[in-house]
Protein backbone atom coordinates (compact mmCIF):
# COMPACT_ATOMS: atom_id res chain seq x y z
CA UNK A 1 0.00 0.00 0.00
CA UNK A 2 1.41 3.37 -1.00
CA UNK A 3 1.76 6.19 1.47
CA UNK A 4 -0.92 8.85 1.77
CA UNK A 5 -1.39 11.70 4.21
CA UNK A 6 -3.61 10.43 7.01
CA UNK A 7 -3.86 13.54 9.20
CA UNK A 8 -2.42 17.03 9.31
CA UNK A 9 -2.43 18.54 12.80
CA UNK A 10 -1.77 22.26 13.23
CA UNK A 11 -0.32 23.03 16.67
CA UNK A 12 0.34 26.76 16.24
CA UNK A 13 -0.68 29.62 13.93
CA UNK A 14 0.45 33.20 13.86
CA UNK A 15 0.56 36.18 11.49
CA UNK A 16 3.75 38.19 11.05
CA UNK A 17 3.21 41.17 8.76
CA UNK A 18 1.65 39.75 5.60
CA UNK A 19 2.98 36.23 6.26
CA UNK A 20 1.14 33.37 7.92
CA UNK A 21 3.22 30.95 9.97
CA UNK A 22 1.85 27.47 10.66
CA UNK A 23 3.51 24.76 12.78
CA UNK A 24 2.29 21.18 13.13
CA UNK A 25 2.78 17.59 12.09
CA UNK A 26 1.70 15.05 9.48
CA UNK A 27 0.86 11.38 10.02
CA UNK A 28 1.13 9.05 7.04
CA UNK A 29 -1.14 6.03 6.39
CA UNK A 30 1.58 3.45 5.72
CA UNK A 31 5.31 2.90 5.87
CA UNK A 32 5.83 2.47 2.10
CA UNK A 33 6.82 5.68 0.35
CA UNK A 34 5.15 6.74 -2.92
CA UNK A 35 7.54 7.73 -5.72
CA UNK A 36 6.91 11.26 -6.97
CA UNK A 37 5.71 12.60 -3.64
CA UNK A 38 2.40 13.41 -1.98
CA UNK A 39 0.19 16.34 -2.89
CA UNK A 40 0.31 19.05 -0.19
CA UNK A 41 -0.95 22.63 -0.64
CA UNK A 42 -1.70 25.61 1.53
CA UNK A 43 -5.28 24.34 1.81
CA UNK A 44 -3.97 21.41 3.89
CA UNK A 45 -3.11 23.88 6.67
CA UNK A 46 -5.68 26.61 6.06
CA UNK A 47 -3.60 29.16 4.13
CA UNK A 48 -3.64 30.32 0.52
CA UNK A 49 -0.14 29.34 -0.60
CA UNK A 50 3.11 27.89 0.76
CA UNK A 51 6.11 30.14 0.34
CA UNK A 52 8.58 28.18 2.49
CA UNK A 53 8.32 24.83 4.27
CA UNK A 54 10.74 23.23 6.72
CA UNK A 55 10.18 19.53 7.41
CA UNK A 56 11.93 17.72 10.28
CA UNK A 57 12.16 13.94 10.31
CA UNK A 58 14.43 10.95 10.88
CA UNK A 59 15.95 8.52 8.39
CA UNK A 60 13.83 9.60 5.41
CA UNK A 61 14.52 13.27 4.77
CA UNK A 62 11.52 15.11 3.40
CA UNK A 63 11.47 18.25 1.26
CA UNK A 64 8.76 20.37 -0.32
CA UNK A 65 8.56 20.47 -4.14
CA UNK A 66 7.26 24.02 -4.67
CA UNK A 67 6.67 23.61 -8.41
CA UNK A 68 4.47 20.51 -8.11
CA UNK A 69 3.13 21.28 -4.59
CA UNK A 70 4.20 17.92 -3.17
CA UNK A 71 6.10 16.52 -0.22
CA UNK A 72 8.85 14.17 -1.40
CA UNK A 73 11.74 12.42 0.30
CA UNK A 74 15.22 11.02 0.03
CA UNK A 75 16.74 8.12 1.97
CA UNK A 76 19.97 9.00 3.74
CA UNK A 77 22.76 6.42 3.58
CA UNK A 78 24.41 5.03 6.69
CA UNK A 79 28.13 5.39 7.43
CA UNK A 80 30.22 4.16 4.52
CA UNK A 81 27.34 4.26 2.01
CA UNK A 82 26.46 6.85 -0.60
CA UNK A 83 25.21 10.05 0.95
CA UNK A 84 21.73 10.21 -0.60
CA UNK A 85 19.46 7.86 -2.51
CA UNK A 86 16.22 9.07 -4.05
CA UNK A 87 13.20 7.42 -2.45
CA UNK A 88 11.16 5.23 -4.80
CA UNK A 89 8.07 3.04 -4.57
CA UNK A 90 8.70 0.46 -1.90
CA UNK A 91 11.15 2.50 0.15
CA UNK A 92 10.31 2.12 3.84
CA UNK A 93 9.69 5.13 6.05
CA UNK A 94 9.88 4.84 9.81
CA UNK A 95 9.19 8.44 10.76
CA UNK A 96 5.66 9.22 11.91
CA UNK A 97 4.73 11.94 12.71
CA UNK A 98 6.72 14.35 10.54
CA UNK A 99 6.94 17.89 11.94
CA UNK A 100 6.76 21.04 9.81
CA UNK A 101 6.85 24.84 9.84
CA UNK A 102 5.30 26.72 6.92
CA UNK A 103 5.53 30.38 5.99
CA UNK A 104 2.87 31.36 3.49
CA UNK A 105 0.34 33.91 2.36
CA UNK A 106 -3.41 34.33 2.26
CA UNK A 107 -6.31 32.51 3.81
CA UNK A 108 -7.28 29.02 2.69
Amino acid sequence: MATAINTVTVTSRTVFGNKRIVVGYINFTSSTWTAGGLSFTGANVGIGSIGYMIIASGDLQYFYDYTNEKIDGVLCGTAGQDKVQVAADGATTTTNPVYFMIIGKGKG
